[in-house]
């Protein structure tokens, strides 16, 4: 009888991890891919042990990687990058470890909604097929199985948590609960903007749900602790990175409010009629004479109505209005700098609102035909269960399947430049710089186009060419990472136009721009090489070994120059340093028979004199 009870409480988490785990299976073999690779992969921050507080002071999206500058992400996420660095600790650089930590968060979210949504609907099983519909419903996909997105899973773990734990502690009085709901929301914000919207679903509990009645000043005084902690928030987001807001770019006001309500259609669309679901890039139209702008009057005269005719249900009125509220940052009324007015990882968090609605619908759907809504039901987890599967195999598994999906398959053309790289990478020259072509006439105005498609031009003979492309990208605002790449690429240009004052002013630039990047210090060395200024190209390695003692490419570059310098024993022990599973990539052996040979010729020369080891740095 015990084990019945047992079983009957935790079937549900059982089977919840059962299909999500078989949903996502195939994330488990994904790589890291776009936003992974600057804020996670290549981020000295995250992969060094550093004091918890140190967090508070990190920018989100910002590395040690190029200086930095006057430049600023304008994302403060500092529970994010704790979280990467916990990864790091754990896993190393294994993308598997990465997404296994954002499965696990998804179902940890998924078990704060089944309890949520229990407590709301005072109905276990209609709340249990209300979360298995979040759990795998594929427009949360985005966020589960794409690393960079986990700031979403974050932000609606602790909200909900926060929302829990405050209607708890408001309705029963325990200061334990108000506490935790303060402290969870401290930990909501930390992990996305998104959280401070959590304050005005806490005023639709209050005046919608709440079966506590107290007077306003009561009711005022339970959110001054979360008003303390914002306060807090935008101290701490102003002295890590000088501005209270998120970047954003100048957008016809007018045109985002007349829109808004066509945005939020797009996003329904998305969640209640989900195919073709891809990484959308949508813009406004170009004129409000447009069935898009017809569509958002017809949803806002459809929403008016809906809500007078519902406002006597609390819950569903509660659902509809947190879904919307929690909506509003991403319908760029606050502008933003994102490139697409629609993302299906942006709806992670007011989704979860949304399951309550759900959550009544079923319980309307069961009573009126059980046998039937069974089976409506399960067919409709199977296509969720069975199309996140396929999202999961494919579009968010590694670059190149993502590139191939979104340009080849939905002409998704401002990817185009990301499956050009993705092709030289391969070596697939010649489709590449197709792609190269489209990416630049498609978006003239992305500067990192034009700086990929010169590395191919350069790669491939063609250093004239490089350098016209070059010259486009310098009239174009840059990142300060892109920046680098650029005066890297305008060295190597002039570098193979036998240029050699040029080149190394342009990679001495690069250097100083970014200075821990190991291969554009590597270049410089050798272009003072090339110009026969061994001394500067010494000098140029020592500090480059003190700054990345473990580039293969800079100790590369030492036993080039000793062998230039003829100190052909120092060359060879720099090169037998160098971890013998990195000697094919970069043709250690071939070097290393070289130096030998020399030390052989010398030695031969010195009729068997031994040969003096200098010091290297």
């Amino acid at each position: 009888m015990i084990l019945k009870k047992q079983y009957s409480q935790f079937w549900p988490y059982l089977l919840l991890v059962a299909l999500v785990t078989l949903v996502y299976f195939p994330t488990f073999s994904g790589e890291f891919f776009l936003d992974d690779r600057p804020i996670i992969e290549n981020d000295p921050y995250v992969k060094n042990i550093h004091s918890p507080i140190s967090y508070l002071g990190q920018e989100d999206g910002v590395t040690d990687e190029c200086s930095a500058g006057d430049h600023h992400t304008g994302y403060y996420r500092p529970l994010i990058n704790l979280t990467y660095s916990l990864d790091y600790g754990l896993w190393g650089l294994n993308a598997l470890g990465f997404r296994t930590t954002n499965l696990l968060l998804h179902l940890l979210c998924c078990f704060v909604l089944f309890h949520f949504l229990q407590f709301l609907a005072n109905d276990r099983y209609t709340a249990f097929w209300a979360t298995l519909i979040f759990a795998l419903h594929p427009v949360n996909t985005e966020s589960v199985s794409w690393i960079g997105s986990r700031d979403n899973i974050l932000v609606a773990l602790f909200s909900l948590s926060s929302l829990f734990l405050y209607i708890k502690g408001w309705e029963g009085g325990s200061r334990l609960n108000r506490m935790a709901s303060v402290l969870t929301f401290a930990l909501a914000i930390l992990s996305k903007e998104m959280g401070l919207m959590l304050l005005p679903v806490f005023f639709l509990y209050q005046r919608l749900l709440s079966r506590t009645r107290r007077n306003m000043r009561e009711e005022l005084f339970s959110y001054l602790p979360f008003i303390i902690v914002m306060a807090a928030y935008f101290f701490l987001r102003k002295a890590a990175i000088t501005s209270y807001v998120s970047p954003f770019q100048m957008v016809d006001l007018l045109k985002s409010v007349c829109f808004a309500p066509y945005v939020i259609l797009w996003n329904l669309r998305l969640i209640f009629l989900p195919y073709g679901l891809h990484s959308f890039v949508v813009d406004y139209p170009s004129t409000y004479l447009n069935w898009q702008f017809l569509a958002g009057l017809f949803y806002t005269g459809l929403f008016g109505t809906l809500v007078w005719r519902l406002r006597k249900d609390s819950l569903i009125m509660f659902s509809v209005l947190s879904f919307h509220v929690l909506l509003l940052p991403t319908l760029n009324i606050i502008p933003t700098s994102a490139i697409s007015l629609v993302s299906m990882r942006w709806l992670y968090f007011p989704m979860a609102f949304l399951t309550i609605v759900f959550v009544r619908g079923i319980k309307s759907f069961l009573k009126a035909n059980r046998f039937v809504a069974k089976g409506a039901l399960c067919a409709i987890l199977a296509y969720f269960g069975g199309y996140s599967y396929i999202l999961n195999s494919n579009l968010w598994h590694n670059e190149s399947s993502f590139f191939r999906q979104e340009v080849l398959n939905f002409g998704n053309y401002y990817y185009a430049g990301g499956l050009a790289a993705n092709l030289f990478e391969q070596k697939e020259y010649q489709y590449a710089e197709k792609c190269f072509q489209i990416a630049v006439n498609r978006c003239p105005l992305d500067a990192v186009n034009y700086v990929n498609y010169s590395h191919l031009l350069l790669n491939t003979g063609r250093p004239d060419v490089a350098l016209a492309y070059l010259k486009k990208a310098g009239t174009l605002s840059m990142a300060p990472n892109g920046q680098g790449v650029w005066f890297n690429n305008m060295g190597a240009a002039y570098f193979n136009l036998r240029d050699r004052s040029k080149s190394i002013e342009y990679f001495l630039k690069a250097v100083i721009h970014c200075p821990y990047n190991a291969e554009f210090r590597a270049n410089l060395v050798s272009a003072y090489m090339a110009n026969g200024d061994y001394a500067k190209a010494s000098s140029m390695l020592e500090k480059g070994l003190k700054i990345v003692p473990d580039s293969v490419a800079l100790l590369k570059k030492v036993a080039l120059t000793y062998i230039e310098m003829k100190r052909y024993s120092d060359a060879a022990r720099i090169l037998k340093d160098i971890p013998k599973g990195k000697w094919g990539k970069y043709g250690v052996q071939e070097l290393l028979e070289k130096a030998e040979t020399g030390l052989l010729q010398s030695e031969g020369k010195s009729r068997g004199e031994t040969a003096v080891t200098q010091p290297w740095p």
